[in-house]
């Protein structure tokens, strides 16, 4: 066995990077900012992106914990700058971790700031320097580690993975080496890893490196080394374009990744794993462009729409809109769970779907020439609309003449500026004010009725579903335009995807489903814009919050998640009863009532304490076992529909299975549904169980539950300008009480959010 010191490894090394600092210089971080420092895509002011290399920012040092950094009014998210800068920019899941930490920066009310490290060994230096605050480097949690930092929860878990050509034979641990050198990178786990894997190779060779682990698997494909060890991201993310490269080697055991901090710095440590607990539950963070094929493997589809009463909006609890029934309808045709994505700007449909965020953008939106060439195509048309000029139902308009003088109020991003921009060609007098992107069309044309708008572009369908609640806003003039089509968006390199919307669309079932759903939101809506903004607007969700709140912060659980579940057991009748004789919002059975201490299972409040000291309990039974805080809370839900012991036996045949015993979704659930077959509850050690209800049980419940979040945020958003309107959203302790006893002189105000996959 050959071992080299870092030293003597960059010094054999002819592809090593010199121009990095020697380890142990004096002040290794501040060296003067070169060109080459400068992220690739950063060629605008840093000022602008946030992002600096670390020597090129003005710094200051900060040891203290969350008020320290309220105080500063930044969080200084510390990352690799070659972890991101090696690979292209559509595939790092460093961007993701960047993406989330910056979310959390925001919740903080703290202005994100990244800095880049010149290498992954100076992260944790620089943070215990107080020269950053948080390290978002998809950095595993070890021994080692944790006796300098502290680790947030679990945010991912990753697997280590040996890498070599194409053309080097298979290797396992009793395979010949010799001659043969692993270089991996100095200070990670792939260097513990590469000292044990070489005691087990005498006569490999290895080299201890301060290039970057994503350097070295390209110079593995490049042939400048042998062999080294990554995760297995990192291979999947180089694998994309290097296709000379295989995973030989896969390291038994899997390793958890999460977020660091300073030690001592509880208050900051507790807002990052409420911020993250939070976000597994309700957020897909994966970014995918893949076809139908690798949306299938995945296990749900991602549909991209807006909040607004013709597609997507809640109504009492439930969920409600045109697309969102179509999408539905779509997901289960594909036997696919539905993940609904909520972008905040008519912008980001297009946007959002070309990054990967969204695998269909379905929110009545036109088919035009410009998103066709901007990569995009379209499905046949499910729905044809006129285009026309609207105002006051007092305003009066005969012909384009009259428009000299006026002004139309439209959306840039929206179909309808361009044919703004024609009408300007003919009438050279009217003036064309461009809307605010977060603005949907009925919000333009609330404007038109409320004056403060002069007229709008809109389609007939538009002021139709306007007319279910206010009728002083009309059709002025008819264009003349050739029929608004509408259809479902899509990225051009997923033809199967866009193959299996036209037979959707086809079918003689979703042509019915279609018409039905065209009389229920666009003829004869039950609901009023009234009703829909007034119970939405302080982020009333069931006629039950105010119990749900008090008791799910007393058990630390999301109340949206419990509201979920209660929609789910009893539809918000406190006299529900069931077949079994559960009773109350949250159906619990009255021996487990007593068992908890609670009698009257019909009294609203006690239904609720009863359910959530259940939930508790069952939680319980699930911690210290390695599952993820997201997985936890489906074991549980699942435990609370279906018992604990029928859990335990699906975990125990999904492991038998060669499943994830610590994954309920495509893993545990499926396993689940085995147990109403013969073959498998004759051995159980509970015996049968109705696996499918539990499967759909939970599905449901995630279903609701992220849909009440992204419903629920965008209505913050949109009432930002005033504050926190919505403070309840957030842990006590972020509250903008909380916040200004911290800081009085700041405004907590909360930037807009991404709903969904981040970037």
């Amino acid at each position: 066995m050959a071992v080299d010191t870092p030293a003597e490894s960059d010094d054999d090394d002819a592809d090593s990077d010199e121009s990095s600092p020697e380890v142990g210089a004096d002040d290794p971080h501040m060296h003067p900012a070169s060109r080459e420092d400068l992220r690739r895509e950063a060629e605008w002011p840093q000022e602008t992106s946030g992002e600096y290399p670390i020597h090129a920012y003005d710094n200051y040092t900060e040891t203290g914990d969350l008020p320290g950094l309220l105080k500063q009014g930044k969080l200084r998210i510390l990352v690799d700058i070659s972890n991101s800068d090696s690979l292209h920019r559509e595939a790092t899941l460093q961007d993701l971790e960047l993406s989330e930490a910056k979310r959390l920066a925001t919740r903080l009310g703290l202005e994100p700031v990244v800095l880049y490290a010149n290498n992954f060994d100076q992260l944790i230096p620089l943070l215990n320097e107080g020269k950053g605050d948080l390290i978002a480097n998809y950095m595993v949690i070890n021994e080692e580690r944790q006796q300098k930092v502290d680790f947030s929860i679990p945010t991912a878990s990753t697997q280590l993975v040996l890498i070599s050509r194409d053309d080097t034979k298979p290797i396992s641990e009793s395979t010949d080496l010799s001659g043969k050198t692993l270089v991996v990178t100095k200070g990670t786990v792939f260097e513990t890893a590469a000292r044990k894997f070489v005691e087990k190779h005498p006569g490999l060779k290895l080299k201890v490196s301060e290039r970057n682990y994503v350097e070295l698997v390209i110079d593995v494909a490049e042939s400048h080394i042998d062999l080294t060890i990554a995760e297995n991201h990192i291979f999947n993310q180089v694998s994309q374009f290097k296709d000379n490269i295989i995973e030989n080697y896969t390291f038994p055991g899997k390793y958890q990744v999460g977020w660091a901090v300073r030690k001592n710095s509880p208050e900051l440590l507790q807002a990052m794993n409420d911020f993250i607990r939070h976000s597994k539950l309700t957020r897909t963070v994966n970014r995918s462009i893949g076809d139908l094929e690798q949306i299938r493997e995945r296990g749900y589809i991602r549909i991209l729409t807006r909040n607004h009463p013709g597609t997507y909006y809640m109504w009492k609890g439930r969920i409600m809109g045109y697309e969102f029934e179509l999408a539905q309808a779509f997901a289960k045709k594909l036997k696919l769970r539905l993940e609904i994505i909520v972008a905040p700007t008519h912008a980001d449909l297009l946007t959002m779907l070309r990054d990967g965020k969204a695998d269909i953008a379905a929110a009545l939106l036109s088919a035009t020439e410009k998103r066709d060439n901007s990569g995009m195509d379209f499905s046949t048309p499910y729905m044809k609309e006129r285009v026309v000029l609207v105002g006051e139902d007092s305003d009066n308009i005969e012909s384009l003449e009259a428009l000299e003088g006026r002004t139309i109020h439209v959306r840039k991003s929206s179909n309808h500026y361009q044919v703004a921009q024609d009408l300007k060609k003919k009438v050279p007098g009217v003036k064309i004010e461009l809307a605010p992107e977060e603005l949907n069309i009925q919000e333009i044309i609330d404007r038109v009725a409320d004056g403060e708008y002069d007229l709008a572009i809109a389609d007939r369908l538009s002021v139709k579903l306007e007319h279910a609640w206010r009728t002083n806003v009309d059709v002025l003039f008819d264009l003349g335009i050739e029929d608004n089509v509408y259809g479902w968006m899509v990225r051009e390199n997923n033809p199967q995807l866009l193959k299996a919307i036209n037979k959707f669309f086809a079918k003689k079932s979703t042509q019915k489903k279609m018409r039905i759903l065209y009389i229920k939101y666009f003829d004869a809506p039950k609901r009023t814009r009234p009703e829909i903004d007034e119970l939405n607007a302080n982020g009333t969700i069931s006629p039950y919050d105010e119990y749900v709140k008090k008791y799910a912060d007393e058990y630390d659980f999301d109340w949206r998640l419990v509201v979920a579940q209660m929609f789910q057991e009893s539809t918000f009748n406190p006299k529900a009863k069931s077949w079994v004789g559960a009773r109350g919002l949250m159906q619990v059975m009255p021996d487990t009532g007593k068992q908890v201490g609670e009698r009257n299972l019909f009294d609203p409040e006690s239904s609720v304490r009863a359910g959530l000291k259940y939930l508790e309990w069952l939680h319980r039974k699930f911690e210290d076992k390695g599952i993820s805080p997201e997985n936890m809370m489906w074991f549980t839900l699942a435990s609370y529909n279906a018992g604990l012991g029928h859990v335990y036996d699906a975990q125990d045949i999904a492991e038998e299975k060669g499943w994830d015993r610590k994954v309920w979704f495509n893993n545990v659930e499926n396993a689940m549904l085995l147990l109403s077959d013969k073959k498998y509850y004759e051995k159980a050690r509970y015996g049968y169980a109705r696996g499918q209800e539990p499967y759909d049980y939970v599905r449901k419940i995630q279903e609701r539950f992220r849909t009440y979040v992204a419903l629920l945020e965008d209505y913050e958003r949109r009432n930002n300008e005033t504050g926190r309107l919505l403070d309840f959203l957030y842990p006590p302790y972020l509250s903008t009480e909380a916040l200004a006893r911290t800081r009085p002189q700041r405004n907590f105000i909360d930037s807009p959010l991404v709903y969904g996959p981040s970037p």
